[in-house]
Order: C-alpha cells, then structure tokens, then sequence
C-alpha cells in the first residue's frame, strides 16, 4: 500500500505537476520533497493546503487506502476473476495474494465488500483455509450498505458450495430459504439477480430427480425473459432444457431447443454456443439414437476447429463413436485422453462422463484384459450408483452386471 507520500507524489504526477507547481508559495519545494519521500511528516495545516492544490479532500489523503486505491485494485482483480472463473486455472492464488495486503484495513464501501467477497472465493477455488470470514464480512458490509443484490449473490454462492459437495437436497434447501429471507424483508432484488435464481432452483431440481418442478421454474423464467425483453438467462435456460429433451429422447423437443440455441448462438455470435451444442449433438448420435458415423464428423469438425484444451469434452464422444463402429483399439486411446473437469457437479454431466469407464471396460474385456474390465466396471458403477435414475445409470450398471456375469 502507498504511503502518505507516495500518494502524494502520485497524484501530483497525474495533475501533471512539478514539485515547484505544487508547493506555489505556501511549501518550500525541498520540504515538499521531503514530504513525497517519506522523510517529513506534513502539519494539518500542510496537508489541507497541498489536498487544494491537489483539487481533493484532505481525507482523502488521510485515508489509509485511499478511495482511488481501492478502485484501481478493485478494476484489477475483478479483471483477474473473470479471466479465472473461465478458466478454472491456478490463477486464483495470485487474486488472493494481491487482495490479502489490503483485508485487515479496508473501510466501509462497497469496494472493501468486494474485494473481501473476491478474496473468499479465490481463496476457495484455490482450495486454501481462511475463506469463511471475509465471505461474512462482505454480507455484512453489502447488508449495511442496502446492496441486497450482492448479498444475494452470496447466498447462492453458499449454496453452490453444497451443490460443488453433492449435497443437492441441502443446497435446494439453502436457496430456497434464501429467496423467502428477501421476501420477508421487502426486499426487491432486479430482474437479472430473479433470473439467476431462477436458474439455480431449476437445475438443482433436475439434480434431485424433480423434473415437473424444474421444467416449470425453466419456463416461468423463459416468459419472464420474453416479457421484460431480456435474455441474460437464454442461453443457460435453453441449454438445460436441450440436455433435458435428451435424456428423455424427446427429439422434437431437443430439436426446438437446439434451434433457439442456434438462433441465440448466432444473434450473440458466441462461439462456445456453438461447441456446447455440437457436444450435445453428438452425446445425443452416440447414446440416444446410435448414429455413430454421424457423431464421429460432428466431433472430427470440432477437432478439427477448436484448440485441445477448448474441447476435451469431445475425446469421450469419439471413443464411444469409435467403439460403436467397432474400432475398439481407436477408441480406447481416446477414451484414456478424456479427463472428467474437476468442476462439473450437477448429475446430469457427472453421470455422462462416468461413461467412460464402462465403454473401457467392454474394451478391455473384449481384448481379454478380465481385471481392468472387472476394475473399469466397478468405477463405473460405484460414481454412478448416488445419481438419479437416468439412462446412463441404467447402461452402466448392465454392464457391471454382464462383465460380472462372465467371471462367475
């Protein structure tokens, strides 16, 4: 953090100021020196005479982190989170550390509440102690500054932690709880924080196997969006309601979805759209209906277009491709590429990813590797067994059940 000096310095230097300019004739320019060099400290009388030159409150000099400070940092960090929350890579450590200096003397504004709030989530995602209290803090300071907005986003990021655990049942619970705490006060959150809500309540009913629910949360949202002309939710609404249709081999459902999916891709120009929906395209070629060919070309145009790192999600699809083809060997090595992201939590992306070591138990036993078939078999079965009945528990458990059958 600056010192009173530096701060001083700065400011002059922005004004674009000399030491002479600022001193005029109330400061020598050597004593101002001093001052800017942290070697005298100014009297009150000094301090309101250079804040008028400087065109500031002298409070704000005072200050310990001065309001200017504490933006610039704050414009930082947000751009740093953003970059991270993308990405989900180790950057949020660097977040923590350059907020952390900060914490023990952050006033009372909206920017301290932010930073303290940023500063627990970074220490969470990069999976550090410590990240409880300055969470508390920042409600509070949201609370006392009536920004019941942002003290609503940390209610659902409480119970997102419970979701991240598999604990849906108690994350419902906790949003739920959460919308009625605003209700009681009065409190009138703005159409995008209604629509987040929304959102979270529906997916977490898709996560405990309560689809009516779900399904009518999604589309009291979708009309709400279409009747205030907004569509900052779309593209998470329909997305869900695709993978929904799928699951439950509605293929006109799928379709229709899909197609507004395109529409908003397209209106939005937003690539990874566009990938999510040839991802789910090709799930639905491959588990659903079977088309293997087809699900291969549309994987191999995604190979083809995208960096790896951008569409990992693809290498599962062209192994289950491949196997279905009947190019085993191919498909293994594909399958051994997929990785299941350390981030996904809900069922419905766990159960397709635990796939995979179904299809490389059929592999292995056909190749008569009869133990890591056995073992394949037996993870696969094991992460699916606590999700709902969807088709993936199903398919996995026959084949827990065949691989088991011929070792009897």
């Amino acid at each position: 953090m600056e010192t009173l000096g530096e701060r001083i310095r700065k400011l002059r230097k922005e004004k674009g100021l000399t030491l002479e300019a600022l001193a005029g004739s109330g400061l020598t320019k050597g004593m101002l020196s001093l001052i800017e060099n942290s070697k005298a400290n100014p009297s009150m009388e000094s301090l309101s005479y250079i804040a008028e030159r400087l065109d500031i409150d002298k409070n704000e000099l005072l200050a310990e982190i001065p309001t200017s400070e504490l933006r610039e940092l704050l414009q930082e960090v947000e751009k740093m989170y953003r970059i991270e929350a993308e990405n989900f890579t180790e950057g949020f450590i660097h977040i923590a550390e350059k907020i952390e200096p900060y914490v023990a003397s952050l006033p009372y504004r909206y920017e301290s509440a932010r930073l303290l709030e940023l500063y627990s989530r970074s220490l969470y995602y990069a999976k550090k102690e410590g990240w409880q209290v300055p969470l508390s803090k920042a409600e509070e300071m949201y609370e006392g500054l009536h920004l019941m907005n942002n003290s609503a986003d940390i209610h659902m990021f409480r119970s997102t932690l419970k979701f991240n655990e598999h604990r849906y049942h108690e994350s419902l619970a906790m949003i739920q709880e959460s919308r009625k705490s605003f209700e009681a006060r009065d409190v009138v959150l703005d159409s995008l924080k209604k629509l987040d809500f929304d959102f979270v309540e529906a997916i977490l009913y898709f996560a405990i196997g309560d689809d009516e629910d779900a399904v009518r949360i999604i589309n009291e949202a979708v009309e709400y969006s279409k009747e205030h002309q907004i569509f900052y939710k779309m593209n998470d609404l329909y997305r869900v309601m695709s993978f929904h249709a799928i699951l439950k081999n509605d293929q006109q459902m799928k379709d229709y979805y899909v197609h507004k999916l395109r529409l908003f891709a397209e209106f939005s120009d937003d690539e990874k759209i566009t990938i999510t929906l040839d991802l789910l395209e090709a799930h639905y070629l491959n588990s659903f209906t079977h088309e293997y060919e087809k699900a291969e070309a549309v994987v191999d145009r995604n190979l083809e277009k995208y960096k790896e790192d951008e569409i990992s999600q693809f290498f599962l699809e062209k192994g289950k491709a491949l196997y279905g083809q009947g190019r085993s060997e191919e498909a293994l090595g594909w399958l051994k590429r997929h990785k299941i992201w350390e981030f996904l939590h809900h069922p419905y992306d766990l159960a397709m990813n635990y796939e995979k070591d179904a299809y490389m138990a059929l592999i292995y036993e056909q190749q008569g590797q009869h133990e890591l078939a056995v073992e394949h078999a037996r993870i696969a079965k094991e992460n699916i067994l606590p999700m709902p009945e969807l088709p993936y528990k199903k398919f996995i458990l026959d084949v827990y059940r065949q691989i088991g059958n011929l070792h009897k």
